[in-house]
């Protein structure tokens, strides 16, 4: 959607120079209209992030840094720095996506509420773009969900305990 929009799309019959105004009226800074118009805001700079959050927690360069990352190049990633936030994120965005898709856009679809009516966000229109706002916390917020709990599987630590056949119980490796 944004993405649509940075290229002078239109989405959802709204037009990227209409959203901008609409931050303009809204008392955006200089700053934040310069990088609404390329497309890039708070949640697209998060949603960023948080794909490169994702790939760290699926792919190799997650466990141990890669050569582009020169200072710690070859050692490993300490557990907890991708499970925090990808934990945090997921307890956060996956219920508040969900929760928001049934408080919010369920009752709109099937008539109980009306659609919402906020100037340029209105009508269905409107209802499409909190629909693909409040989807993506949703979708995101469960693949990060899954992503850590794959993570977590495969970091968490091995146990140094053998049974020791002389004396029946455990012995510790050292």
């Amino acid at each position: 959607m944004k993405t649509t929009w940075a290229l002078g799309g239109t989405f959802a019959g709204i037009t990227s120079e209409e959203t901008i105004a609409e931050f303009e009226r809204n008392g955006a800074s200089g700053l934040i209209l310069t990088l609404e118009k390329y497309g890039l805001d708070f949640t697209t700079l998060s949603a960023l992030l948080g794909v490169f959050l994702l790939l760290g927690l699926t792919h190799s360069w997650g466990q141990v840094f890669p050569r582009w990352a020169p200072p710690l190049a070859g050692r490993r990633v300490p557990r907890w720095l991708p499970l925090v936030p990808a934990w945090l994120g997921a307890l956060t965005l996956g219920p508040y996506g969900v929760v928001a898709a049934l408080a919010y856009l369920l009752p709109s679809a099937v008539g109980l509420t009306d659609l919402p009516d906020d100037g340029v966000m209105q009508g269905w229109s409107g209802w499409t773009v909190a629909a693909c706002g409040i989807g993506a916390f949703g979708v995101y917020g469960v693949a990060l969900g899954v992503a850590a709990w794959s993570y977590q599987r495969r970091t968490r630590p091995r146990c140094a305990a053998v049974a020791s056949e002389t004396d029946g119980g455990l012995a510790v490796s050292r």
